[in-house]
């Protein structure tokens, strides 16, 4: 065999594994459209829902024999699909900057002492309308939330985290059942811990580890409400991250529960997202 055989049959290999990956690259575009085209589909769906709710509600409150008590329900719930849509909103921001393989850090504004206690009463406020849409009563249990130091935060990223995890507490909670919000001081660590209780569609074992990953819904969930993103406690991980905290789920005697565990002390050194 000559060189020249050698060079030939070297570059029909080169070729055909050039074309091996050219049609691979191809079909990861295909899918990666498909997945772009789902995901504005679904975005589109979840921001239009709670605009035409608050569009329904305004029209019925135009109507003349609209009552006094009746008028303050319809009210109730124009706040509580605002609060959603503005829970999206920043939802849809955030998990863009993300997309984009932007660090949720450049988002950052200066940080703050947070006092968790009064954010969670204000986050639990905002969100009970639509626990009571659903005769879901949520909660800041007094007795197992003791007074809990400041910490040193971006306060509207907390705030998501939160948001995030009380809104999927009421969304798939059993009608007439309680979300509850509790707190831990873990001293011998130098941390608080915020727990988020409740009970509805169950966790299963096989979705503990996978619960916090991109766009994925159990397939209960997905049975209950087929809209969904799937990235709201993705993205609750990933700022956890960035305060060099831990967020976990667990099941406790039919309770599903969300903790989310960060340094009194607040950030120590520079603070990072995780890879």
């Amino acid at each position: 065999m000559s060189s020249s055989d050698i060079s030939w049959t070297e570059l029909d290999i080169k070729l055909k594994k050039c074309r091996a990956e050219n049609k691979a690259l191809l079909e990861r575009m295909d899918q990666v459209e498909h997945e772009r085209v789902e995901y504005l589909q679904n975005v589109s769906h979840q921001i239009v829902a709670p605009l035409n709710a608050m569009k329904w509600h305004i029209e019925n409150l135009t109507e003349a024999r609209v009552g006094i008590e009746r008028g303050k329900k319809v009210l109730r719930s124009i706040y509580s699909q605002a609060t959603l849509a503005v829970h999206l909103a920043k939802n849809f921001s955030l998990m863009s900057n993300l997309e984009g393989d932007h660090a949720l850090s450049s988002m950052r504004e200066p940080l703050q002492e947070v006092e968790l206690r009064r954010l969670l009463v204000n986050l639990v406020d905002d969100f009970q309308p639509s626990g009571w849409n659903q005769d879901i009563k949520l909660i800041v249990d007094d007795p197992h939330f003791p007074s809990s130091p400041d910490i040193l935060a971006i306060k509207p990223l907390i705030s998501q985290v939160f948001s995030n995890i009380l809104e999927n507490a009421v969304k798939y909670s059993n009608s007439g059942t309680r979300v509850i919000v509790r707190g831990e001081h873990l001293s011998s660590q130098g941390k608080f811990a915020v727990h988020v209780r409740n009970q509805g569609i169950p966790l299963r074992d096989d979705d503990m580890d996978k619960v916090f990953e991109r766009t994925f819904r159990s397939e209960d969930a997905k049975r209950r409400y087929p809209a969904g993103t799937g990235f709201g406690l993705y993205i609750a991980e990933r700022i956890v991250a960035i305060h060099e905290g831990a967020i976990k789920a667990s099941v406790e005697e039919g309770w599903t529960v969300f903790t989310v565990e960060l340094s009194v002390s607040g950030l120590k050194g520079k603070a990072r997202i995780r890879a």
